[in-house]
């Protein structure tokens, strides 16, 4: 009987054994780099501001974000008691046209999404969606 026990799990080693060795794993590759909350926020923006640069030079053009100068939240009363809240945020982006000249220009942005600021009921949701990003002022630099 101790024998039979003792074939049984080593048999039930020996097959888990291969199933695992049989999984794939995926794995995610870190990039080496040193990288900012700066770099998290342009690479959830850059969609938009490309389309804005494009937007206030009718053609294409050479977009990089190059730094947040400033960060203000924002809240506007929409009724007594209840507040719309949101982040205005201030770029320095290097623009240009692929083989000419390039400009510093600044742009502003409104950046919202549904659990900033304000009197909304924060989210309990893991995902991100609802963020708007809205064009509040565009300078162009020389």
């Amino acid at each position: 009987m101790k024998k039979m026990f003792m074939l049984l799990l080593l048999t039930i080693l020996l097959y888990n054994g291969d199933l695992v060795s049989a999984k794939t794993e995926e794995k995610s590759e870190k990039v080496d780099g040193y990288f900012t909350a700066e770099d998290i926020l342009f690479s959830i923006i850059e969609p938009k501001l490309i389309r804005i640069v494009h937007n206030q030079y009718d053609k294409d053009m050479i977009v990089n974000p190059v730094k947040v100068e400033d960060v203000a939240m924002m809240q506007k009363q929409i009724e007594k008691g209840k507040y719309n809240g949101w982040f205005e945020v201030k770029l320095s982006v290097l623009v240009g046209e692929p083989d000419g000249e390039t400009n510093m220009d600044t742009v502003i942005l409104e950046i919202d999404a549904p659990n900033i600021g304000g009197t909304a009921p924060r989210l309990e949701k893991d995902g991100v969606s609802g963020i708007e990003i809205k064009l509040v002022k565009y300078y162009k630099g020389n």
